[in-house]
């Protein structure tokens, strides 16, 4: 019998081979994590890492037998102890030194030494600050808070540098609803959002470098954010100034607490790396690969400096 091609096409069609390809066997790897600044003591974080289809508790990973040490050229400058939970910490209680180079050491029982070199920049020098309550504007709402104005100025060193602002309020301390902002020492601070900042400064890590330090429209509305970066491609050895306005602030604040990060590019790349992780669409691109600068295995050694400053609020008792 003889079968019509559109029906030989729809019985092809309807074939289906179904093939099972075995995962590539994972291949586990150290993971080394060390942040470092000169206001903390040496620490690192290390365990294995685990592949995305393999299930175990990852407390289990947690490595506590690995010598680690931290050396600045051939002189030995600390040596970290285990203490649970993957966490090494210091045992001569040094503080890093900004600018200088530190290699961060582990070694592992029958496994190559375990290598990461990074430093903290030096801090930034603030020349120039200020803070204002700006007048309301004309037929505001009566019940609208009162906004204010923030400046700083600083000096950028000579060579590739890149910044992270923040600004802080003490949040508030009672979970119920209703309740009124309390001022205690003990409170924890929280990132406040700011609107209408310098241009140049960007909310996410996940634009190119070109691209965060140039001025940028949003459609014509203003930019909200919490957290800003940049690195000083336009004004590589000279002077900077940032501004934003911001109306976060409760009647119960008296101050507000500014820090400049100045972070190694090392820093500056991992974080990078994972907010392009956390903003890819998996439907149209592949995940970005989340940086390292670990020899011989993974994970980032990184340093950072901070240049902290408090803001009393203009009226405040």
């Amino acid at each position: 019998m003889k079968y019509p091609l559109p029906l030989l096409l729809l019985f092809c069609l309807g074939c289906q081979t179904i093939v099972e390809v075995d995962a590539p066997e994972y291949s586990s790897e150290p993971v080394v994590t060390s942040f470092f600044s000169p206001e903390d003591t040496w620490s690192a974080t290390i365990h294995r890492s685990l592949g995305v289809n393999v299930k175990r508790d990852v407390t289990l990973e947690y490595i506590s037998d690995a010598s680690v040490m931290v050396t600045n050229g051939s002189q030995m400058v600390d040596v970290l102890r285990y203490q649970g939970n993957g966490r090494y910490v210091s045992i001569k209680n040094v503080l890093p030194t900004d600018g200088i180079k530190y290699t961060l050491q582990v070694d592992l029982p029958g496994k190559t030494s375990i290598q990461a070199t990074s430093s903290a920049p030096s801090p930034v020098v603030i020349s120039d600050y200020s803070i204002k309550a700006l007048p309301p504007p004309p037929e505001s709402d009566p019940f609208q808070s009162t906004q204010y104005q923030i400046e700083i100025a600083f000096s950028d060193p000579p060579g590739t540098n890149f910044y992270r602002i923040g600004v802080y309020r003490r949040r508030v301390n009672s979970p119920r609803a209703g309740i009124s902002e309390i001022i205690d020492p003990d409170s924890v601070y929280r990132l406040i959002w700011f609107e209408a900042t310098t241009p140049g400064w960007a909310c996410y890590y996940s634009s190119d470098v070109e691209l965060e330090v140039d001025p940028f429209d949003i459609g014509g509305t203003d930019l909200f954010c919490e957290e800003f970066t940049l690195t000083d491609r336009l004004f590589d050895g000279k002077g900077y100034s940032w501004s934003g306005i911001t109306d976060d602030v409760s009647e119960k604040t008296k101050e507000l607490r500014l820090i400049i990060s100045s972070l190694s590019e090392d820093y500056y790349k991992y974080l990078q790396s994972l907010d392009r992780n956390n903003l890819y669409d998996p439907a149209l691109e592949e995940p970005f690969p989340v940086y390292s600068n670990v020899n011989g295995g993974l994970g980032v050694f990184a340093g950072y400096t901070n240049t902290k400053l408090i803001l009393p609020i203009p009226g405040g008792n």
